[in-house]
């Protein structure tokens, strides 16, 4: 199948956003918008997003991928959780594809929060897909912190050395850190968006030793309409192609079963 690329260069709150969307000849209704998280651009780790919006493509599906507000080659700085950034480049996909209809959002990592808030207030968005979704991780019983998005601050860098200094001296001395009394807290402002989100939810994750299994777990119970994936190795920062294809297929497979 024919497929156009096209280069975007839309506006966000006065910043111009860069962006490109990738267009079959045929296009279905359902497209796809991927999102990035905080550490990476467009083109997704060792260019994992590229791939997917061709192997997308040729199945007919529409997919627009772009750096967000302060990320890439986009203007402005990041918000906290880049809500409006995510509304404008919606916008841009459908002008650009008008036999679309409806679209799912990709997001990894720390955007999955943002997809989730903007997906609740937007019926044209009837999916999500969350890969290694990241969650706060708190103390078992401790109050869950507040939903935050983008880069961390100087002192949050500095908290966070702090903390896995103290976790490696507690090796050293014998004393090893329990992961039992640390899990992954789901915000009450993400709870509420997933529960109240009509659409599908699909999670995909490492297998058992990935940091972001649990995150995915607690995830998928407050939404009943989502299917956890689980593919070994398969972290968002995969040098491997058979992994990132695996992937891959994995959404591909997801956005064609509804």
């Amino acid at each position: 199948m024919k497929i156009e690329q096209r280069a975007l260069r839309f506006h966000c709150a006065g910043n111009a956003l860069i962006g490109i969307v990738d267009v079959p000849e045929r296009p279905l209704v359902r497209g796809m918008l991927i999102l990035t998280d905080s550490s990476q651009y467009r083109a997704g780790s060792h260019r994992q997003f590229t791939l997917l919006s061709r192997l997308l493509a040729a199945r007919g599906v529409a997919v627009m991928r772009f750096d967000r507000a302060g990320a890439g080659d986009s203007e402005g700085m990041r918000a906290p959780q880049g809500v409006e950034d995510i509304g404008a480049a919606m916008k841009e996909f459908f002008i650009h594809v008008p036999e679309m209809k409806e679209s799912v959002i990709l997001a990894p990592g720390d955007a999955a929060g943002a997809a989730a808030l903007y997906a609740a207030g937007d019926a044209r968005v009837t999916g999500l897909a969350l890969l290694d979704p990241l969650l706060p991780v708190v103390a078992t019983g401790a109050p869950a912190p507040a939903l935050r998005y983008g880069p961390r601050s100087a002192a949050d860098r500095l908290f966070r050395r702090a903390a896995a200094f103290r976790r490696a001296a507690s090796r050293v001395v014998g004393r090893p850190v329990s992961r039992e009394s640390q899990t992954p807290s789901v915000p009450p402002a993400l709870a509420q968006a997933l529960g109240g989100f009509g659409g599908r939810v699909l999670l995909v994750c490492g297998g058992p030793k990935s940091g972001n299994l649990d995150a995915a777990r607690a995830l998928e119970g407050q939404h009943p309409r989502s299917r956890r994936v689980e593919i070994a190795h398969a972290g968002p920062d995969t040098r491997r192609s058979a992994w990132r294809d695996a992937v891959a297929f994995a959404c591909a497979g997801w956005l064609g079963s509804w």
